[in-house]
């Protein structure tokens, strides 16, 4: 109990109860809601910067999540159209004519202790994009340091096996082209399923004399071994390969600078009278040797008479029909 000054006894109802005022409350409250929400924003940020330092750094490179896709991407798959196999052997060999008959011989001293050297994973990517820059896989220009002797070298129409060979290939096809573009779009590594390289190429084939433009897109994977070293080169194409045939048959420049461009445009855009006329001029020379031919004593061009005499005709007739049109006589 409380006393007064006089010793006597306050009652418990004159007690004087200190009161908070609200405003004080409201404060005390406000601060520490403060302190809380400051507290869970520096959790949040500190969680989130822990994630993102977990996470893979990726720069070119992802690693598949789906086996069975990284297997399938290794898997080799080429045409069984004989007719796209024979264009492509022909190439081959037309590739060996314009080359000079030059064969790349088997590698080295030097080349086959580097195949026996062990290297990095991404040692290994790092050559195959030197490769590219290069444009190894067109004009053949690069060491290829990366690759076994003994890979397999597969694109949509063969699939063969040895670097020489393709080194072989890659370099006559080089000394066709002119104007080459090779972009690489993006890598991919799939782990047992291959590194691939996405990639998109231009280039004017300077060997044809009507000078089709060659052009694709698409990917190729290289599968590695316990060594980090190519034994597949598998080659896939966004395009049919019947398209890019016969983009062959079409001259890059849309204004014929000669008879073989005007004649091939001509077939491409299908008139007739253009691509006989693209010919007629040494078609007439031809024939009309190839007749004289035919009538001098013991000559037997083995029954090619009336094919001689009726070629000589037409290409006789357009160019007089070509000539006609030049001056206006006739439209065509």
């Amino acid at each position: 109990a409380l006393h007064d000054s006089r010793n006597n006894v306050i009652p418990h109802k004159m007690f004087a109860t200190r009161t908070v005022p609200s405003s004080s409350l409201w404060c005390r409250a406000l601060s520490s809601s403060s302190r809380n929400r400051r507290f869970h924003l520096r959790r949040e940020m500190t969680t989130t910067t822990m994630m993102r330092e977990q996470r893979p750094r990726v720069v070119r490179t992802t690693q598949a999540s789906n086996d069975e896709d990284a297997s399938s991407s290794s898997s080799i798959k080429t045409t069984s159209n004989p007719a796209l196999k024979a264009a492509w052997f022909a190439s081959e060999q037309f590739g060996k004519a314009i080359g000079g008959g030059k064969s790349n011989s088997s590698a080295t001293v030097l080349e086959k202790q580097e195949e026996n050297v062990m290297t990095t994973r991404a040692e290994t990517i790092d050559l195959l994009a030197k490769d590219y820059e290069k444009n190894y896989f067109i004009g053949g220009e690069s060491e290829m340091k990366a690759y076994s002797s003994s890979c397999v070298f597969a694109d949509p129409f063969v699939s063969f096996t040895g670097l020489d060979r393709f080194k072989q290939n890659v370099g006559n096809l080089g000394t066709s082209l002119r104007d080459v573009e090779c972009k690489v779009l993006k890598t991919v590594d799939n782990g047992v399923g291959g590194v691939i390289f996405y990639w998109k190429f231009s280039a004017v084939v300077d060997a044809l004399p009507w000078r089709p433009k060659l052009a694709a897109s698409g990917n190729t994977t290289h599968v590695l071994d316990d060594a980090n070293k190519v034994v597949k080169h598998i080659e896939a194409w966004d395009v049919d390969p019947w398209v890019v045939l016969k983009k062959l048959l079409v001259p890059a420049s849309k204004l014929p600078e000669n008879k073989w461009e005007l004649g091939m445009l001509a077939v491409s855009q299908r008139d007739g009278f253009g691509a006989l006329q693209a010919i007629s001029e040494p078609g007439v020379k031809l024939f009309a040797a190839l007749f004289v031919l035919e009538k001098l004593p013991g000559v037997n061009l083995g029954g090619f008479e009336a094919f001689t005499s009726l070629m000589l005709v037409a290409t006789a007739v357009t160019e007089f029909w070509a000539l006609l049109i030049s001056f206006g006589v006739v439209k065509k």
